[in-house]
């Protein structure tokens, strides 16, 4: 552990700041608040019904896969066979957006059980090796790629964006402290930046 997680009871987020040696900026870590988040679990047989309902109605590719699709402000994570998280931009948007898919689906509002990371910078999979057991090089995680996993312990889904090396994680609120004291503790020694966006 570094010293300013030592300094701190085990149940406490750490504050925003720096981490690490002075002048060194390697990691930057935001976490948020989900605006709007569901989970969706295709029921038996309707998969396919699913998948049209969500591109007529939606303009969304709920591609059945570990992957990232995104559309009309709505971003859609395969999580498992036949399951995804969808988070909307704008909260009023979700309930509207859910009707059209519940005849074909089994729906969970999530928006307050989850808390996201938002990692990115030059060594942001320096980072992350310490504590996440899928392969993140580019060739087999390329931007779009997602992936639900163990991370230090702690159930996480997540996801590499498009463009610049931005990784998002959505992990349960009862382990937002424990997910963020992992960071700051694998990524001390590369400049962490640790911002809090609400």
């Amino acid at each position: 552990m570094t010293s300013a997680l030592d300094a701190l009871p085990v149940t406490q987020m750490p504050p925003d700041g720096h981490y690490g040696p002075a002048g060194k900026h390697g990691v930057t870590a935001r976490i948020f608040d989900p605006p709007a988040l569901a989970t969706l679990a295709a029921r038996h047989g309707a998969g396919a019904a699913l998948s049209a309902a969500a591109r007529v109605e939606l303009g969304l590719d709920l591609a059945d896969a570990p992957r990232l699709s995104r559309a009309n402000g709505l971003t859609a994570i395969g999580t498992g066979p036949g399951r995804w998280f969808l988070l909307a931009e704008a909260p009023e948007d979700l309930p509207a957006h859910l009707a059209a898919l519940a005849p074909h689906a089994a729906i969970t509002e999530q928006t307050d059980a989850m808390v996201g990371f938002e990692l990115s910078g030059p060594h942001v999979r320096d980072l992350l090796a310490k504590g996440v057991t899928v392969d993140l090089d580019p060739s087999v995680f390329p931007p779009g790629a997602a992936a639900t996993s163990n991370v230090a312990h702690i159930n996480t889904s997540f996801w590499r964006e498009p463009g610049d090396e931005r990784f998002v994680f959505l992990a349960g609120r009862s382990y937002a402290v424990a997910f963020a004291r992992f960071l700051v503790a694998s990524g001390a020694a590369f400049g962490l930046e640790l911002v809090h966006r609400g």
